[in-house]
């Protein structure tokens, strides 16, 4: 990811230097200066900054997750609310349960190598935003880790190491 970033900084830093440049000759006196150069080194700064957006939309893109919503509805048997259960305790408690059963509310960023900031575990008990999303969306997050409004659901994507 670093090396992702260095192209749009140096393309965005250039544009800055340019653009710097730029205000600097157009205070001069001299008319060719202040016109021609100006211009150009105006122009090289909309370039760069240009492809500094573009390499950045770019990288965006590379990181977004798409996967369709499978149409899918689980049956809720003893069976399967104990199967659940199972999965739910050995998967998910983890990170999802700090005050009750799957409550959330738990700062994951805490345990980052980095200080990103926070990232609170959402609550996923019937009174948490879950009872609003499909069975489909629930399993779209856990298998692909993108919530039901498509949006790239970074904590749930990393592979966690047991501690």
């Amino acid at each position: 990811m670093t090396l992702n970033l260095l192209w749009p900084s140096i393309f965005i830093a250039l544009a800055a230097a340019l653009t710097y440049l730029c205000a600097r000759v157009a205070r001069s006196k001299v008319s060719f200066l202040k016109w021609g150069t100006a211009g150009l080194t105006g122009l090289a700064a909309t370039a760069f900054g240009l492809l500094g957006l573009v390499a950045l939309m770019g990288i965006d893109r590379l990181q977004a997750r798409r996967a369709p919503v499978p149409n899918l509805k689980v049956v809720a048997t003893p069976e399967q609310i104990d199967r659940g259960k199972a999965i739910a305790s050995a998967f998910c408690d983890g990170c999802h349960s700090s005050t009750g059963t799957l409550t959330g509310g738990r700062n994951m960023g805490e345990h980052l190598p980095m200080p990103l900031g926070r990232f609170i575990t959402a609550n996923l008990t019937p009174a948490g935003q879950l009872s609003q999303w499909s069975d489909g969306e629930i399993f779209r997050a856990i298998r692909n880790g993108i919530d039901a409004d498509g949006r790239w659901l970074v904590i749930m994507s990393l592979p966690m190491q047991a501690g």
